[in-house]
C-alpha cells in the first residue's frame, strides 16, 4: 500500500500548529467562566469575605517579577476579568512574557429581587458570580523576559480597570513597601501605640473595639 507523503505532511503541519498554539495560549491569560462548574458551600456573607488582609501566600509573588497588588478589598465580576485578560494578552502575544490569574474564578453568588417585588418571598434569584478579594492580594502576576519600565504601562492601565485601588509593583517594591511598613512601627517612640492600648485593655477601651480591631490592630476596617 502506497504512502500519502502529502497526506503525512499535512497532518505533521496541522500538529506542529497546534502544539505552537496551545504553548502560545498558556503564556496567556486564561478566559473564566461566568457561573462556576460546582456551586462552592460558603454561605459567608460578602463582607466577611473581603475584610480583612490576605493569607502570605497570596500576597506574595511566586515568579519574584511583576505583578498587580490590590489595596483594598472588594468583589471581582466577570467584566474586569474580561477587561483585564483582553489588556495584557494583547501586550504579551509576540513577546517572550508569560501571565497567570492569583485568584479564582468567581464563585460567591449575588442574588437580586425583581424590581416590583414585595417585602418578603425568601432569597432571590441569581443574578451574577463575583470573586471575593481581600487587601494586599495579588490579581495576576507577569513574568518572562522584560524590564519593569517596559511592562509598566500596562500594568497600570490593568490596575486602574479593577473596582478597588490597586497598583502595578516588582519583587523589590513589594518587599521594601512591607519592610518599610514593619520599620516604621518598630522605630514609633509613642508608647500609645493602638496595639499597646488595645492589647493591655486601658480605660476599658475593649468595650468599644471589634474582633477586627484586635486582630489587625487599625490598620483595616
Amino acid at each position: 500500500m502506497p504512502l500519502d507523503i502529502d497526506g503525512l505532511l499535512r497532518i505533521q503541519h496541522l500538529l506542529r500548529s497546534t502544539t505552537k498554539k496551545m504553548k502560545t495560549d498558556r503564556k496567556m491569560l486564561q478566559a473564566v467562566q461566568k457561573a462556576p462548574m460546582i456551586i462552592p458551600h460558603d454561605k459567608r456573607r460578602k463582607m466577611y469575605l473581603t475584610r480583612g488582609f490576605c493569607k502570605k501566600e497570596e500576597g506574595e509573588l511566586k515568579h519574584q517579577q511583576y505583578g498587580v497588588v490590590v489595596l483594598d478589598g472588594g468583589l471581582l465580576k466577570f467584566k474586569h476579568f474580561n477587561t483585564v485578560m483582553n489588556h495584557v494578552n494583547k501586550f504579551t502575544r509576540g513577546r517572550d512574557l508569560a501571565a497567570e490569574w492569583r485568584v479564582p474564578e468567581p464563585y460567591h453568588v449575588v442574588t437580586k429581587h425583581p424590581v416590583q417585588a414585595v417585602m418578603g418571598g425568601g432569597k432571590g434569584k441569581v443574578n451574577y458570580y463575583v470573586t471575593p478579594i481581600k487587601a494586599r492580594q495579588v490579581v495576576l502576576e507577569l513574568y518572562g523576559n522584560a524590564e519593569f519600565d517596559e511592562v509598566y504601562p500596562m500594568l497600570k492601565t490593568a490596575a486602574s480597570t479593577l473596582p478597588m485601588p490597586a497598583r502595578a509593583v516588582h519583587y523589590n517594591m513589594l518587599n521594601e513597601m512591607y519592610e518599610e511598613e514593619r520599620q516604621i512601627e518598630e522605630e514609633n517612640e509613642n508608647f500609645f501605640t493602638f496595639r499597646e492600648i488595645v492589647t493591655k485593655n486601658m480605660q476599658n477601651c475593649r468595650r468599644f473595639v471589634s474582633a477586627y480591631d484586635l486582630r489587625y490592630f487599625g490598620k483595616i476596617r
